[in-house]
């Protein structure tokens, strides 16, 4: 199984880690990993700091290339790095408040800087790393945005296909009606000293069926794959293949088709979201995560932890929209749990 320790503040020397699991003689592709990193800072609505490069420094690099043999360990510094004055109009959606019950022995900035997603650097290595390896089982992962701010896709995403759209990088949405109007609302938002949340779509094509388990519970794919995503920050629900609709149809709605192909059973139909029972059914996995507006706004009451007074939120430079970013995370982490449960089983044989 795939361990991994990480360290690192938002605005000190950096966020390194080391990674233990991946099999020996693997060989990834150091490049692969900064265009990662690349995505994840890239995107409509971000803030001035997204404009500084994210590079990983890996030990016992041989130019591009790592060879795993053992521990793998890296680090990606901060280009940013500045002393930041303590916060005292305590920001709710934030970890100051919760964080100084937690940790009453560090300043709410202390607690801003380890919590800071920022730290989600260190699971895009990591899921770079994984990407690659499941590459070479001709498993991918992706994402695409559905909703920003109210305004929804009219398209449906097609993997390989809506990518190469020229309006897709801009919010990685597969609309290009609803990726102005989204730009539109971010502007309006950004302006105002405002943020935008949405809803983002996760997946992985090429996945075979058994992947998994049935018991115990927690060890379900769809678990394990719920409970590394819902730790993203911003990210405040999951729903897997028709998601919400399976609260008001029937039965006989909700189920999935089977038919037979080259003698086999399989699944014709994919509104489970590519998981039953904790295992894996050969189609596409499918989840949507729904991720809140980012916290740091203007013009909002709070108290302040010095006097205990009405005073108005702590601002500072942030992002107005992180919606397309989170998927870039998501996709990332989803193949490290993916390649996790595969090497898992590769050990059993």
């Amino acid at each position: 199984m795939i361990t991994f320790s990480f360290y690192g503040t938002s605005h000190g020397e950096g966020y390194g880690g080391a990674i233990e699991g991946l099999p020996d003689g693997f060989v990834f592709d150091v490049e692969e990993i900064n265009k990662q990193l690349a995505r994840r800072k890239q995107g409509y609505g971000r803030s001035g700091r997204q404009t500084f490069e994210d590079v990983a420094v890996f030990e016992d690099a041989c130019g591009n290339k790592v060879t795993v043999n053992g521990e793998v360990k890296f680090f990606v510094a901060n280009a940013c790095r500045e002393s930041r004055p303590e916060i005292t109009a305590l920001r709710s959606g934030h970890s100051d408040v919760v964080g100084r019950a937690r940790y009453p022995e560090l300043t709410v900035r202390q607690i801003a800087e380890f919590s800071s997603a920022r730290s989600s650097v260190c699971y895009v290595v990591l899921g770079a790393i994984c990407k690659q390896y499941l590459a070479q089982k001709g498993i991918f992962t992706y994402h695409y945005v559905e909703k920003i701010g109210g305004i929804s896709s009219r398209n449906r995403y097609v993997f390989g296909k809506s990518e190469n759209q020229p309006h897709f990088a801009v919010l990685h949405c597969p609309c290009r009606y609803a990726t102005e109007l989204m730009k539109q609302a971010v502007d309006k938002a950004r302006r105002e000293g405002n943020s935008l949340g949405g809803i983002v779509a996760v997946g992985a094509t090429g996945v075979p069926m058994g992947l998994g388990e049935i018991a115990p519970y927690s060890e379900r794919l769809d678990a394990q794959i719920a409970c590394h995503l819902m730790g993203i920050p911003s990210v405040k629900g999951i729903g897997f293949g028709i998601n919400d609709k399976f609260a008001s149809l029937s039965g006989v709605e909700t189920h999935d088709e089977l038919e037979v192909k080259n003698g086999k059973i399989v699944y014709a139909t994919d509104k489970c979201g590519g998981i039953v029972a904790g295992l894996t059914t050969g189609r596409d996995i499918l989840c949507r995560l729904t991720v809140k507006p980012v916290p740091t706004v203007k013009g909002v009451a709070t108290v302040d932890s010095g006097t205990l007074a009405v005073a108005e939120q702590h601002f500072e430079r942030a992002d107005t929209c992180v919606v397309p970013n989170v998927g870039v995370i998501a996709e990332n982490i989803l193949a490290f749990v993916l390649a996790n449960q595969i090497l898992k089983q590769e050990k059993e044989l």
